[in-house]
């Protein structure tokens, strides 16, 4: 045989098996009903999300499944998270959405937690969800640099909330001073609290800043002083991310940790153990989503951000997050309480 009939015969057979593969995964999910678990209520971020993928990602998978969306709530999400583990079919006809906070729930050894986020298999994120501090413009404080020289008193929710927990962490690992008012009803009443001047500043979202209170920054009426994420976010580049305070090692492996849940954000996984082709199949129709313009245009006219990340490095990053040795855990766990 010369080369060029051995070329076409690798060609065929290369494309026999293609063929073969996709007829395979079109016989799996060939006008099957699957099921999308949410962690939450209906109607909050986590759900409308999860809402428009279940719509969406049957588009991508060869027999075009019919996704049906399952409100699980409890917990912040972690019933859900437990019944994906340990009760959910594992056949790649479930797949879920849960809290972002949950990889540091069970870094922190919280009783709720059954479950091992490494051991979930992470499809991939739509977008990540970075929480900030701000400031009113009328105050001395501008910047993190002024924080750690000066107190500042910012509104938060409850004791162990993201508002109180990620600046407490800060006093304790950069040296900020910055003094927690509890109390207020969630990220709108902390910053009414600050636009009535009874407290400096306050805890926001990047998602916040960019549509429901994008006047703030058109009008600079907020200083953001840190981003509680791993890297800046990209609309955000003046304002440093909470590892960029980390003074030594130790304290950037913990702070990574602190920061996982933004960069885990608004993903979807599948339970443990499902059979790898199906996996397979599942990765690649949500990586076919995510690189199409128009689900990509449908967030944008919904006024939600679409910051993509593939399976394999969500699958990475949740392990880097969570394999800290026993002592660093343990730090982390002092850290973290009052």
């Amino acid at each position: 045989m010369n080369a060029g009939a051995k070329a076409r015969a690798v060609l065929c057979a290369l494309s026999a098996a293609i063929w073969s593969h996709a007829a395979a995964a079109s016989d799996i999910y060939d006008k099957k009903q699957m099921s999308l678990v949410i962690g939450y209520n209906p109607g909050g971020g986590y759900d409308i999300y999860a809402r428009i993928i279940a719509s969406a990602l049957p588009r991508y998978i060869p027999g075009a499944p019919t996704i049906v969306p399952r409100n699980m709530p409890g917990a912040g999400s972690a019933a859900a998270a437990n019944f994906l583990a340990s009760v959910a079919p594992r056949d790649g006809m479930t797949i879920g959405m849960v809290g972002q906070q949950l990889a540091l729930s069970q870094a922190l050894g919280e009783p709720v937690v059954k479950f091992d986020m490494r051991k979930f298999n992470w499809l991939g994120r739509v977008a990540s969800s970075v929480e900030v501090s701000v400031v009113w413009r009328d105050q001395p404080v501008k910047t993190i640099a002024d924080a750690t020289q000066q107190e500042i008193t910012l509104a938060a929710t409850s004791a162990g909330s993201t508002s109180h927990a990620y600046p407490l962490l800060l006093n304790r690992i950069a040296g900020t001073k910055f003094k927690l008012v509890t109390g207020y009803p969630g990220i709108t009443g902390g910053g009414l609290a600050m636009e009535r001047g009874e407290t400096q500043g306050s805890h926001a979202t990047v998602d916040g800043l960019l549509f429901a209170k994008r006047n703030w920054m058109d009008q600079k009426l907020v200083s953001v002083l840190v981003q509680y994420a791993m890297q800046r976010h990209p609309a955000l580049p003046d304002a440093p991310a909470m590892t960029e305070l980390a003074r030594t090692p130790e304290d950037r492996a913990l702070l990574n940790l602190f920061a996982s849940p933004a960069e885990i954000g608004r993903s979807l996984m599948t339970p443990p153990d499902i059979p790898s082709d199906r996996l397979a199949i599942l990765r690649a129709a949500f990586d076919a989503m995510l690189e199409d313009p128009a689900f990509a245009a449908e967030l944008t006219s919904k006024n939600l951000t679409f910051e993509p990340m593939k399976g394999a490095d969500l699958q990475k990053l949740i392990a880097t997050a969570l394999d800290m040795p026993d002592d660093l855990i343990a730090r982390a766990k002092i850290l973290s309480r009052e």
